[in-house]
């Protein structure tokens, strides 16, 4: 089975939907084809937003500082649920265009899923700045990646070889970004056979018991088929958040 990801290495859903897709897979015994694809959660972000994540949420999505806590509790307490660290008051959130094109370096030389897993933990468990070049240049490396190629991609944002990179970047984010969605869409899996019988229906319904953003209860029943993004994307919730964002007074 095929299964593309898109995701952001600062978006705390796509990591935890990531460990439940493979905590799944170990559960069902399915072989995946995973391919990562980027996705910027903002790319207007500055290298380094210079304030914590309470004070983010507050700028981007107009949450009070009450409701911006009890989102990043319920991340952190969802992240841990699945054996991951969130340490979101010592999270540095950034742009994280360059991060996605070490990535794409990574994957011409078979290391996309060892890169991407080094910049998740620099950023959720080690309160590392994902928007510095020089602590990319770092994590790359410790990921496996040649020091000389690191600083090529990072010094050659208009040379030939990396353009494609940063026009896959581009229009990956583009794809998803469609009005009224701030957030990325996380998983899909392709499967021509029977829905309700693929690989596919039966990783989403082990993968997604409860939606990671707000804990409601899913319906695996009705909502298994070759999507997975209705599971991890936590779809409703935006509506929840659109809603909130509607009964804020002007």
């Amino acid at each position: 089975m095929k299964i593309d990801i898109w995701s952001d290495v600062i978006c705390p859903f796509c990591t935890i939907g990531k460990r439940k897709l493979e905590l799944a897979l170990a559960q069902t015994g399915i072989n995946a084809d995973i391919e990562w694809h980027s996705f910027e959660l903002n790319p207007h972000a500055p290298p380094s937003y210079g304030m914590p994540l309470p004070g983010v949420l507050h700028t981007l999505y107009g949450m009070d500082e009450d409701y911006a806590l009890g989102v990043l509790a319920h991340e952190e307490a969802a992240a841990r649920a699945v054996g991951l660290e969130f340490r979101w008051r010592d999270a540095k959130p950034g742009n994280t265009f360059d991060a996605h094109r070490l990535l794409h370096l990574g994957k011409s030389v078979g290391l996309g899923g060892v890169v991407k897993d080094r910049f998740l933990r620099a950023y959720f468990s080690e309160g590392q700045e994902i928007g510095n070049p020089a602590v990319l240049r770092v994590l790359a490396q410790e990921a496996g990646l040649e020091a000389a190629a690191i600083d090529e991609v990072l010094a050659s944002a208009a040379r030939r070889s990396w353009a494609s990179a940063a026009c896959r970047i581009s229009s990956s984010t583009a794809r998803w970004r469609l009005p009224g969605r701030r957030t990325s869409p996380n998983l899909s899996a392709s499967c021509k056979r029977d829905k309700t019988r693929t690989p596919a229906a039966r990783l989403a319904t082990a993968a997604a018991a409860h939606c990671h953003e707000c804990g409601q209860a899913l319906d695996g029943a009705q909502r298994a088929g070759l999507s997975l993004s209705r599971f991890l994307s936590a779809r409703h919730c935006r509506y929840r958040l659109a809603a909130y964002r509607r009964r804020r007074p002007p």
